[in-house]
C-alpha cells in the first residue's frame, strides 16, 4: 500500500511547467521590482553590473511591466499607471493629433533603448509602459509581448 502512495506521488517540478517551483507571478513582480529599484539606486554590486547600462535596464523594464500585467492586482495597476502617463498625453489630439495604441508602444520603445538617458529612472520608467503598451497595440508589439509572457509563465 505504502509503495503505491510514493510511487503515484509526482516528483516536484515532473510537469516540467514551473522551473522555480510555485514561486507565482506575484512574488516574481516583487522580486524584480526590487531588483529595479537596486539598479536605479546604483547601490548593489552584482545588480549594477548586470542592469548599470540604461539599455540594460530598459530591457528589464520591459519584462517587468509585461509581469505586472500578467500577476494583475496592484502589479496590474502600477504597471498601467505607468504606462498612462504617456498615453494620455499622446493620445490628446491637441498634443500629436491622436496616437494609436501601436503609436504609443512604439514613442515608448524608441525612448526606452535609444537615447543616452544618463539617469538610470527615465529607462526604467519609459521601458514599464512600453511592456504595456506591447499588449495593447497587437502587431510584432504583441507577439513580442506574448513571448515574454509566456516565458514568464514558464518561469513562475
Amino acid at each position: 500500500m505504502l509503495h503505491s502512495l510514493i510511487s503515484a506521488a509526482p516528483a516536484a517540478g515532473a510537469n516540467g511547467m514551473q522551473v522555480l517551483g510555485a514561486v507565482g507571478l506575484s512574488s516574481l513582480a516583487l522580486t524584480m521590482g526590487a531588483i529595479l529599484i537596486m539598479a536605479i539606486r546604483g547601490r548593489s554590486k552584482p545588480v549594477k553590473k548586470f542592469l548599470g547600462d540604461a539599455r540594460r535596464l530598459g530591457g528589464a523594464a520591459v519584462v517587468f511591466g509585461v509581469l505586472c500585467i500578467m500577476a494583475g492586482g496592484t502589479w496590474r495597476a502600477i504597471a498601467y499607471g505607468a504606462q498612462d502617463m504617456a498615453a494620455r498625453t499622446l493620445a490628446d489630439p491637441n498634443v500629436a493629433g491622436g496616437i494609436t495604441p501601436a503609436g504609443t508602444a512604439l514613442f515608448l520603445t524608441t525612448v526606452t533603448f535609444l537615447p543616452e538617458w544618463q539617469k538610470l529612472f527615465w529607462p526604467l520608467f519609459f521601458g514599464i509602459g512600453a511592456g504595456v503598451s506591447w499588449g495593447i497595440a497587437g502587431g510584432y508589439f504583441g507577439i513580442l509581448y506574448d513571448l515574454i509572457g509566456s516565458m514568464l509563465g514558464r518561469l513562475a
